[in-house]
């Protein structure tokens, strides 16, 4: 072989060796390889402060390896809530309320679309930098079951049933994840796991729970989220669960996730969890010790950036925790990255072509509508006042809280196309056809009160400083009240760390002459101001207490209103408050602006009442179940001026509306509709749209009925399952303007399957949809323990024209129909007995038969 030869023999044996280390070193870039062995490549290449940095909310880019910044954590309950605009949904309990799990999926679908979209438009999320906002990772959905109604989250629910959770949380799964054989279109991450029930001590809650509670009734509905919806992520609850924090629950994050459900997913703690475990649980005493019991435990990523940081490095420099251990975690958080194609050719990946056009499209739109209608319960209408004939009607008062305004619940995005108002809604129902008369909601109610934005009619410029002095250039934004306190609402990427300082300024403007008190409630210092003058002056450092000052205020007049406040670490909150003027002596319909002269005048009163999120909302439980005291005497005063009205509840739980129910002669329920929410109830109101909305929860007559919130125990007498006195509005409850009959059941269980079909006929006079529902009790006996008195195992929304028939058939797997066994630590099938009821709610059933199993 001459020289020229040897030398281009060595030449390409240099090429090939090299082309073969290349593809070595590259092996995690190789979309050929499978995905274990491209994220051990990948771990192999990084250092462990660079795993470590994979394992926070707000992680690093690693540029050297190609792989960019990844912000985790943005919420999508019921539309996508930043950056930007985005369709809004009716609030999760109102599509619960759907119980249509098909609709459900096309709205989260088309919730991903909008998250996919905005990624694109934002280079793939190069140009996305704030923290929290996210646009592939979202903290949904909340499976938590709504045992009480008190607790400030049920909205985010989809209701007290584990089975219409379990279903409902599957579809919205799916819809958010995709069905790409490739790629996941969004990570959907269920929460908050397990028994996520109180706000007031969220932090270091600890209820005791019997493991056959837990795996009947407050695990279900994750189980199947993971098992059947393949969620690639979960997040752990604030609270403790039999003694041990959920941050590092062994038995729940390694037992039941990994090895019973065989999760293959990471989990993420809620925002903070890690801390909580030395500051409020006092579980251990050194953030060393929290994050290296955590990570062991089986949680992966911290939502937060506090502990899985120095601390965590530095557990695993004084070897308390291994390299293995932490290789583990960063495997998991890897593989999502992985699913989600971030180290893929983007031309690969199909969602990477989702255009920023459907952002709020027209398609989503009609989605949103569509949802609202579905949403909408009707929970009485006698003498069949509803739906309500323009051809009769010459005016209508329009008049309530929530009449003129858009309430969406708690974490709520903005929305892309216009919101419309009930107000709206009703104006845009008739045109000309009917004269609409307004009354702005004007109230005083004895006792202190959160100043709420009906006061502040140009909401409040707020000032926000990363200093405690004011000082320098503020971020700047409108606020809709002074209701500060991070630690226990949405985490909110817009707020400078603390130090910092706010500066609200804006027009106050009071609805009744008198003496107010105003409270200025903060845990560091605060000033006040009323048109210049220094009212409170109260700048140092403290813990939470309130300065509060008295001072005559007249109606519809302006005040200047400037607060500032600073906060020097530690838990921030600032909270303004009000007891205004003492009315009780008054004539009450007065108190109200001009709303009972605008009823007296007119043929119908349509009152718009409820809640918002002054009351119910993360951080927040609610103290009593009734409407608060100034709508109770409102509506009372209401029906006095005139019988002939009809009430609309926007609000995100159950209400003891036990008056308006004995005297009110229409109520329909609404929920927080949404951005379409005006149009579906005027639809609905005028018969336009026959409801066909069903409860996801029980309406109770009042707290005496129940057992203390701190009560866990769900055979105590909670939910429809062991509820035995009579509820306001039973769970499934929910009216139509046309009949339904059900006739010729049958059921068939001789596979491992049992089949339940019967007919279902519309009978009326409307076409409208039907919500079939099965309930199932067990006539044996499990040892002494209380068994449910029905449990819903099957349902179908069935849309009949007039005179329609259509036989329906409701599937059970006889392994639903199960039990704990908690010696033997497995759910069992037990022979005997069961009654299959079918029916319009759980307390309307209409055929039932005994099936024996053998």
């Amino acid at each position: 072989m001459d020289k020229r030869k040897a030398l281009s023999l060595i030449i390409v044996l240099a090429c090939v060796f090299t082309t073969q280390a290349q593809n070595k070193k590259d092996l995690y870039l190789d979309i050929n390889a499978p995905h274990h062995e491209r994220i051990l490549d990948l771990l192999s290449k990084l250092t462990i402060e660079e795993k470590i940095s994979l394992l926070r909310a707000t992680s690093p880019g690693i540029p050297r390896l190609q792989i960019d910044k990844y912000y985790h954590g943005n919420e999508a309950l019921h539309g996508v809530v930043r950056p930007g605009k985005f369709t809004v949904f009716p609030q999760a309990i109102g599509l619960a309320a759907m119980w249509n799990p098909q609709l459900l999926h096309e709205i989260s679908t088309a919730i991903s679309d909008e998250a996919r979209a905005r990624w694109n438009e934002l280079e793939r999320g190069k140009k996305q930098l704030g923290q929290f906002s996210d646009l592939l990772t979202f903290w949904s959905p909340t499976v938590n079951m709504a045992r009480d109604p008190r607790w400030g989250r049920t909205p985010e629910t989809y209701g007290e049933d584990p089975f219409l959770s379990g279903k409902l949380g599957v579809s919205f799964v799916k819809g958010l994840q995709g069905d790409d054989p490739n790629y996941l279109k969004i990570v959907s991450t269920p929460k908050h796991f397990a028994a996520n029930n109180e706000e007031h001590n969220r932090f270091e809650c600890n209820p005791i729970i019997s493991e056959k509670d837990l795996r009947e009734y407050y695990l279900p509905a994750f189980e199947k989220c993971i098992v059947e919806g393949k969620a690639a992520s979960i997040m752990t609850a604030y609270n403790a669960v039999n003694n041990v924090p959920c941050t590092l629950n062994n038995w729940l994050l390694k037992k039941v996730l990994r090895q019973d459900w065989r999760f293959n997913g990471y989990v993420v703690s809620d925002c903070g969890g890690p801390v909580f475990l030395v500051t409020h649980h006092k579980y251990v005493k050194t953030l060393e010790t929290a994050a290296a019991l955590s990570i062991k435990a089986g949680l992966d990523l911290e939502c937060g950036d506090e502990v899985y940081m120095e601390p965590l490095l530095n557990a695993y420099k004084q070897y308390m925790v291994s390299e293995a251990e932490i290789d583990s975690a960063a495997y998991h958080v890897l593989r999502a990255r992985m699913k989600l194609g971030l180290f893929d050719d983007p031309n690969l990946n199909p969602y990477n072509k989702i255009s920023p056009s459907v952002v709020g499209c027209e398609k989503h739109s009609q989605l949103a509508l569509e949802a609202a209608r579905q949403s909408i319960v009707l929970l009485k209408n006698n003498k069949k006042m509803l739906p309500l004939n323009p051809q009769k009607i010459k005016s209508i008062a329009v008049v309530g809280i929530n009449a003129g305004n858009c309430e969406f619940g708690d974490y709520s995005g903005t929305p892309m196309n216009q919101p419309v108002s009930i107000l709206e809604g009703i104006k845009k129902r008739v045109g000309d056809q009917i004269e609409v008369m307004y009354s702005p909601w004007v109230s005083s109610a004895s006792g202190y009160e959160m100043i709420t934005k009906a006061h502040f009619p140009n909401g409040l410029n707020a000032e926000y400083y990363d200093n405690k002095d004011l000082a320098g250039t503020p971020k700047t934004r409108i606020d809709d009240n002074i209701n500060f306190e991070p630690a226990n609402q949405a985490p909110d990427p817009f707020l400078p760390k603390s130090p910092l300082s706010i500066r609200w300024s804006g027009d106050l403007v009071p609805t009744v002459s008198g003496k107010y008190t105003l409270a200025f409630a903060t845990d560091d210092g605060c000033r006040l101001y009323i048109d210049g003058k220094k009212l409170i002056d109260s700048w140092h450092n403290r813990g939470v207490q309130a300065d509060s000052v008295s001072l005559y205020l007249e109606k519809g007049k302006k005040y200047k209103l400037v607060a500032e406040y600073f906060d020097d670490g530690g838990e921030a909150s600032a909270k303004l408050y009000w007891h205004a003027p003492d009315t009780s002596k008054k004539d009450l319909i007065d108190l109200y602006g001009n709303a009972g002269d605008i009823m007296r005048k007119c043929d119908l009163t349509i009152a718009v009442l409820g809640i918002n999120k002054s009351i119910e909302r993360e951080g927040q439980d609610r103290n009593s179940i009734e409407l608060p005291k100034d709508q109770q005497a409102f509506i009372e005063e209401a029906y006095k001026i005139n019988p002939n009205t009809i009430v609309v509840l926007v609000a995100g739980s159950s209400l003891a509306i036990n008056w308006i129910d004995e005297h009110i002669p229409a109520i329909v329920n609404a929920w927080y509709p949404g951005e379409a929410g005006g149009i579906a109830v005027a639809e609905v109101l005028f018969g336009d749209y026959n409801p066909g909305g069903r409860l996801p929860l029980t309406y109770y007559r009042g707290l005496d009925e129940l057992p203390a919130f701190d009560d866990y125990d769900i055979r105590k007498g909670r939910t429809y399952q062991f509820f035995e006195k009579t509820p306001l509005y039973a769970f499934g409850h929910g009216l139509s303007y046309t009949t339904f009959a059900y006739k010729k059941l049958n059921i068939d269980s001789a596979s491992d399957t049992i089949k339940v079909s019967f007919t279902l006929k519309n009978t009326g006079k409307y076409e409208g949809d039907e919500v079939a529902q099965l309930y199932v009790k067990y006539q044996g006996t499990e040892s002494s323990i209380k068994l449910p008195l029905k449990q819903l195992k099957g349902f179908e929304r069935v849309h009949l024209k007039k005179g329609e028939s259509r036989q329906v058939t409701l599937t059970v797997p006889k392994s639903e129909l199960r039990f704990w066994n908690e010696e033997s630590g497995e759910f069992y099938t037990p022979v005997g007995d069961y009654l299959f009821m079918v029916g319009t709610a759980s307390d309307a059933i209409k055929l039932q038969q005994m099936v024996t199993l053998k």
